[in-house]
Parts: structure tokens; sequence; C-alpha cells
């Protein structure tokens, strides 16, 4: 299949001009319609609709596009594709979500780039849909996240190591801040600031409170956790988040309290199935475990809210 016809493709259907794509790929707009017609024919897919001057994706074209996007997303990488695997041995590529990138992964870096203050990093932060789409397109050294990680293309190792405890977050003077412990029964009334139904987070919340025989209010939902936890700040309902994750956040207006009982949450790292981690991604899980160490002796409720795990698959617990 022509990679340039496919890429013509994407930059039509997300710039909606057929000249962009021409400037972008350094062709005529007769040569890039060519192209089209092409990869139309490979296809056997009608992808734009000709009827009128502008071309206008089709129905069928548009759930091409849907369903290939974060593999067009990926031929764009190729180029750095290669320039990463001539410079692996001289960097750190690690790739993360923002719910850990500060409170975790940044201090793990620093106290890596104190060892050895000639390290490179690339620190790339994804949305965690982002990352399940990518983390088989991209080259990486280690990817830290929630788990499980899975790639519809590529086998990947799930390795834990460490879960957080969930717990509410409220402003402090909401009448929640005076209980030690929250219950689903507490929240059957509350506005609640929760994740999309896909995410793992909100799958834990739907189970805690359906456990508890109450279904909940889910008035506002975001696929930020960041946004979540800004919108408990500001008073707009109770988010969901854990103590470690907001160790890079203001949290001087929150009040945070466990869920009874208690859920829990594993992350842990992500590498190519068969991968043989560098010497600098072994030295960042060993940085990450000694950060949390230094995270859970800082107060009793560090300690309690944060558990680090053995380094087993997790495909096997």
């Amino acid at each position: 299949m022509n990679l340039k016809a496919l890429r013509a493709f994407r930059l039509i259907v997300e710039n909606g001009s057929l000249s962009v794509a021409s400037t972008e790929l350094g062709l005529s707009q007769p040569a890039v319609s060519r192209l089209i017609s092409m990869l139309e024919d490979e296809l056997d897919l009608l992808l734009f609709d000709r009827s009128k001057r502008a071309l206008r994706v089709t129905e069928k074209g548009s759930a091409f596009y849907a369903a290939t996007r974060h593999i067009l997303a990926g031929m764009e990488e190729i180029p750095q594709i290669a320039k990463d695997i001539q410079t692996s041995d001289k960097q750190l590529k690690v790739l993360t979500t923002p719910r850990i990138a500060q409170g975790l992964i940044s201090p793990a870096i620093a106290r890596m780039r104190e060892e050895n203050p000639r390290l490179r990093c690339r620190i790339d932060v994804l949305s965690r849909l982002d990352l399940d789409n990518l983390v088989g397109m991209r080259t990486f050294d280690l990817a830290v996240a929630s788990l499980p990680v899975k790639h519809p293309l590529v086998e990947v190792e799930n390795r834990p190591l460490f879960r957080v405890r969930v717990e509410a977050v409220m402003t402090k003077d909401h009448r929640l801040a005076k209980k030690e412990r929250i219950t689903a029964a507490d929240l059957a009334d509350e506005e609640l600031v929760v994740l999309w139904p896909d995410q793992l987070w909100r799958q834990q919340l739907s189970d805690f409170l359906r456990a508890g025989g109450e279904t909940g209010r889910y008035l506002m939902e975001t696929r930020s956790s960041l946004m979540a936890f800004q919108m408990a700040s500001d008073g707009a309902g109770i988010a969901f988040f854990d103590r470690l994750s907001a160790r890079g956040l203001d949290v001087s207006n929150v009040a945070m309290r466990p869920l009874e009982p208690q859920r829990w949450i594993s992350f842990g790292y992500i590498h190519h199935r068969g991968h043989k981690l560098s010497a600098n991604a072994q030295r960042l899980i060993q940085c990450i475990r000694m950060s949390i160490e230094d995270f859970k002796r800082r107060s009793s409720e560090n300690f309690a809210s944060t558990e680090l795990l053995e380094n087993e698959s997790a495909s096997e617990k």
C-alpha cells in the first residue's frame, strides 16, 4: 500500500484541504488527487465525494479514517523512530500519563539527573487513550501507566510497580470532609465529577457504588483526571484521585478521604514483549521505587495510601 497516499488521505481529512496536503507532501494538487484515486482503487472504497469543487469525505471515508487514525498517526513517527534507534544508548525515552507525570515521573527523573547530569530524556505525556493506541507504534525505553495496557497489533509486557488507594476529593469545607472515610451511601446525593465510562477509574467508582447499593449522580464527566481534581478543588463536586498523583498539584484547598471499603488501582511499567530493558530504563524503575519510598515516609497518610508491589507479570495476577 502506498504510504504517501495514506498520508495524503490523512492530511486532506484533518485539514479539509487538498492544497494543504499538496504543500505538506511537496506535490502538485493533481498529483495528490491521483494518489487518492489510486488509494480508492486499492481499497475499493470511495473516500471522497467529487461532485462539487471541494473534496468532501464520504461516510465510508470517515469510517476508514476513524478505524485507522492511530495507524495513520503512527506513520508520522517513522522518521523519529529511526532517529531514536540511532541514539537509543544515549538517551531515555519515557511514555506516561498526566495523572502520574508530575507526582512520580518528574521526581524519579530528577533523581536520575542528579546521578548523571548528561542524561538526555524525552518524556512524552499522553492521554491514556493515546498511550493505549500508540504504545505499539512508537519506540520507547519504558511506559509507566495504570495497568493493564494492551495493543491490538503488538504484544506488550505489563509489570506492576505499585498500587494507590482511591480517595474522594472535595473542598475542605465540604460536609463530608469531617468524615475519616467515605462510603457509597455518603455519595448517594452528591454531585460527582467522574471520568468517562471506558476509563479504569470510572469503572472502579461504578463498581464501588453498585456494591454499596447506589448508582451515583454523574453530572460532570471529563477524560482528564487532572481536570476532575481541579473541578473538585473549585467546589464543582466530588472527584476521585490518589495522594501520590496529587503530589504535583495544589492541595491547599482540598480534603482527600479514602473510600470504605477501600479501592486500589495498580500502576506499572510497560515494554514491548521480548524487548530487553536498557540500563537507563532499569535505573528509572529503581528511581521510581525510591521516590515512592520517599513519599511514603513523609506522613502516615502517605504511607497508608500507596503500596509497592512485587515485580511480577500483571497478566499472571
